[in-house]
């Protein structure tokens, strides 16, 4: 009994490893650097989902995959979560626990920054490396980029306002 028990168990394991299951995608993130040169994370959830209860910001790959984790900060179980916010990584304001953290990020370094809602369902990341992000001055400070071309393509890169955040948002969320 033990013995099927197990292998039903490995099974399921399998199929769900084989079916690329994973979380939802509810909303959009971006990255921007603050007035302090600190890593921000910019989050706005679909309409109806919750807010941001955990953010992850792993090592990355050019090709979009991850591998160790270098922050991570989970939401303080009293505060609740809003439906669009930034949070600055390496110091997070009150209402975050910090799990995990370097003393400091590497501008050459690839990460993909993550997070997730109490649904389950997440925002999808994607390859940046600091040093995209300095010496970018105005409005259009807010990283994004979208994996264009399909099996042969490639991320491309845009920089936005924080308007355009918004609408970006709203149609990650129409997808």
């Amino acid at each position: 009994m033990r013995r099927t028990g197990m292998l039903g168990l490995i099974c399921a394991l399998v199929l769900a490893g084989l079916t690329g299951c994973s979380a939802a995608t509810e909303g959009a993130v971006g990255v921007r650097l603050d007035a302090d040169g600190r890593l921000v994370g910019v989050f706005d959830w679909c309409r109806g989902k919750a807010g941001t209860d955990g953010i992850t910001l792993y090592l990355g790959n050019d090709d979009g995959g991850v591998t160790d984790k270098v922050i991570q900060l989970e939401r303080d179980a009293g505060r609740s979560a809003r439906s669009a916010e930034e949070v600055v990584l390496l110091d997070p304001a009150a209402g975050w626990q910090t799990k995990l953290a370097p003393p400091t990020l590497d501008d050459g370094q690839i990460y993909d920054l993550g997070a997730w809602n109490k649904n389950d369902g997440a925002v999808e990341g994607f390859p940046f490396r600091i040093s995209e992000l300095r010496g970018r001055t105005g409005s259009a400070v807010i990283l994004t980029k979208r994996w264009e071309g399909g099996e042969h393509g490639g991320y491309v890169a845009t920089f936005r306002t924080p308007e355009d955040f918004a609408r970006y948002a709203n149609t990650v969320c129409n997808d």
